[in-house]
C-alpha cells in the first residue's frame, strides 16, 4: 500500500496544532483522562440514587402430592401457579465513608490527569517550536554556505587572473581551489541537514516524511514586557501542571490514609420499591371460590364481589451498619504506616516541585537577559565582519592582501554570521523557555 501523500506545506502554527492532534504522547496523555473520567464518573454514581426497574414472569406447575416443605404446616401448594411482578427500586447511600472518599480520590486523579494532558501539549508545543527553528536555522546555514560558496569562487577566479598575470605564484591559485572545494562540502552537508531537520520535525508533530514547512525569511523576534521575578514566580506556583499534580497526588494520599478506616464507620442505606403484583391462578381460583360461594347464599343475603383485589404495593427500609474489629493483628495500624509514608514523600514531591518551579523561572529569566545581550552583540559583530570580509577581498584582488588573508576574513565573518543566527533563534526559544516556566505556553 503506497504512503499517503503529504499535505501542503505547514507554517509553525500549524505543525503545533497538528502537533497537538496528533501527537503519540498527547493522544496517550488524552487517553488517560478520559479513562479517569469514566472512573470519576463510575465513582460518582455510587453517592447518588439508584433508580432501577424490574420485571418478573413466575410459571411452575407440579404434581398435587408433592407437598414438599409446607406439609409441616398443613399446606398443599397447588398444582399450577402464576405470577407476574413489575417495580421500580430505589437506593440511596445515606452515610457511606468509603464511597465518598472514593469519589474524592477518583476527582483529583481526574485533575491530575488534565493537568497531565495540558503539561504534555506545553512540552510538545516547546519541541515542535525548538525543532521548527532548527529547521529555520539549518535553512539559512544553507543560504550562508550558498553566499560562501560565492564568494571563495569569486577569490578562485581571481586568484586564476593573477597567476596569469604573474602577480602571485600557483600555491595560491591551488590553495583558492581547495577552499572553493571544502565550501562546496559544507554546501552538502547543510542541505543535508535541512532535510534531516524536515523530516525529523514531520515525525514529532506526527506527519508523513515528507511534509514541507513554511519558512519565514527572516526570524521575528519577540517583544517582551518588563520581567517581573516575584510576580513571574507567583504565576508558575499557580499555573504550571507539575505543581497540581503532584498536590493531586498529596490530596490522593490523604484520601487513601482515611479510607483504611472507612470500612469501620457507619454505613447507613435507604431503600424502596413501588410496583404492582398478580397472580393469574391465585385469582382464577380466589374467583371459582367466590363464584361458588355466591350461588349458594340464602335470596336475602347480597352476593360477594369476586373481582380481583388490588395488585399495587410498596416497601421503604432504611438499614443501617456499622462492624467494629475487635482483633485486626495489627493491620490498620500497618495501613497507617504505609499511607502516612506514602503522604510524606508525596509532599516532599510537591515541595521539590514548587522549587523547581522557581529556580525554572530564574533560570528562564536569566537566559532571556542573556540571549537579549547575545543577540545585539552578535548582530553588530555579523555586520562589522561582513564588511572586513567584503574589503578583503577586493585587497586580496589588488593584491595588497594574500590567500591567508582573505581566508581569514571570510571564516570570521562565516563564524559571525552562525553566531548571529544562533542568538536570534535562542533569543525566541528563551522568550517560549520563559513562558512554559510560568506554565503559560
Amino acid at each position: 500500500m503506497p504512503a499517503p501523500s503529504p499535505g501542503p506545506s505547514m507554517t509553525l502554527k500549524q505543525a503545533v496544532d497538528f502537533a497537538l492532534a496528533h501527537n503519540p504522547s498527547i493522544v496517550q496523555a488524552q487517553a488517560q483522562a478520559i479513562a479517569a473520567a469514566a472512573l470519576l464518573t463510575r465513582n460518582r454514581s455510587g453517592q447518588l440514587p439508584q433508580v432501577a426497574a424490574n420485571a418478573q414472569s413466575l410459571l411452575q406447575r407440579q404434581s398435587a402430592n408433592n407437598a414438599g416443605t409446607f406439609a409441616q404446616f398443613g399446606l398443599q401448594p397447588t398444582a399450577n401457579f402464576s405470577q407476574n411482578t413489575s417495580q421500580l427500586l430505589g437506593t440511596a447511600n445515606v452515610i457511606n465513608f468509603t464511597s465518598t472518599l472514593e469519589a474524592r480520590q477518583a476527582k483529583r486523579s481526574y485533575d491530575a490527569a488534565v493537568q497531565n494532558v495540558r503539561l504534555t501539549r506545553q512540552q510538545t508545543t516547546l519541541a515542535v517550536e525548538s525543532g521548527y527553528y532548527a529547521l529555520v536555522q539549518d535553512a539559512d546555514l544553507v543560504k550562508l554556505a550558498n553566499e560562501d560558496l560565492a564568494y571563495q569562487r569569486t577569490l578562485r577566479d581571481i586568484a586564476d587572473a593573477n597567476f596569469r598575470a604573474g602577480k602571485v605564484a600557483g600555491i595560491d591559485r591551488l590553495k583558492a581551489q581547495v577552499q572553493l572545494t571544502s565550501s562546496q562540502q559544507r554546501l552538502a552537508s547543510a542541505q543535508a541537514d535541512v532535510d534531516d531537520a524536515r523530516q525529523n520535525l514531520a515525525q514529532l508533530i506526527g506527519a508523513q516524511p515528507a511534509q514541507g514547512f513554511l519558512l519565514p525569511t527572516t526570524v521575528e523576534l519577540p517583544v517582551l514586557p518588563s520581567l517581573d521575578r516575584a510576580g513571574l514566580e507567583t504565576l508558575a506556583l499557580s499555573q504550571r501542571p507539575e505543581v497540581a499534580i503532584a498536590q493531586a497526588n498529596v490530596d490522593n494520599a490523604r484520601y487513601a490514609n482515611a479510607l483504611v478506616d472507612a470500612p469501620n464507620r457507619p454505613v447507613v442505606q435507604l431503600s424502596g420499591g413501588w410496583g404492582n403484583q398478580t397472580s393469574p391462578t391465585a385469582n382464577a381460583l380466589a374467583f371459582d371460590q367466590c363464584t361458588l360461594a355466591n350461588q349458594n347464599l340464602p335470596l336475602a343475603v347480597a352476593p360477594l364481589n369476586c373481582s380481583p383485589g388490588a395488585s399495587h404495593f410498596y416497601n421503604v427500609s432504611l438499614s443501617s451498619t456499622w462492624s467494629l474489629p475487635l482483633l485486626d493483628w495489627g493491620t490498620v495500624h500497618a495501613a497507617h504506616l504505609s499511607a502516612r509514608a506514602t503522604i510524606d514523600s508525596n509532599q516532599a514531591n510537591l515541595d521539590a516541585a514548587r522549587r523547581q518551579a522557581v529556580v525554572d523561572v530564574d533560570e528562564a529569566l536569566r537566559r532571556v537577559e542573556v540571549q537579549r545581550q547575545n543577540l545585539a552583540l552578535a548582530g553588530a559583530n555579523a555586520d562589522i565582519a561582513k564588511q572586513v570580509a567584503q574589503t578583503s577581498q577586493v585587497q586580496y584582488k589588488v593584491g595588497l592582501i594574500g590567500q591567508i588573508e582573505v581566508t581569514a576574513a571570510q571564516q570570521t565573518y562565516l563564524q559571525a554570521a552562525r553566531d548571529y543566527l544562533i542568538a536570534q533563534i535562542g533569543y525566541v526559544l528563551s522568550a517560549e523557555k520563559l513562558k512554559l516556566a510560568t506554565g503559560s505556553l
